[in-house]
């Protein structure tokens, strides 16, 4: 789905009932506040600076034991405060 907008991929982690990560952080934001304007429902966002692979596992693992699915959704994360 590389080739996909930022749009594309939230509505299709939509359809899956995923959450999705990204390093692109404006884009999604703005994707969030427009859903949450809207009334729409999205099963997180996981907002990432770049790191390096083993920082970013160590992070989502954090993630995945601290957060309930219900607690991620429609809430934008920053994955940084799993440290």
């Amino acid at each position: 789905m590389l080739a996909t907008s930022d749009e594309e991929q939230l509505t299709h982690a939509c359809a899956e009932q995923r959450a999705i990560l990204t390093f692109n952080v404006g884009d999604f934001v703005v994707l969030h506040n427009q859903y949450a304007t809207n009334g729409k429902e999205h099963w997180g966002i996981v907002l990432s600076s770049r790191e390096s692979i083993g920082i970013l596992l160590h992070r989502i693992l954090r993630l995945l034991n601290s957060v309930t699915a219900e607690e991620l959704k429609n809430q934008p994360r920053w994955l940084n405060e799993f440290d």
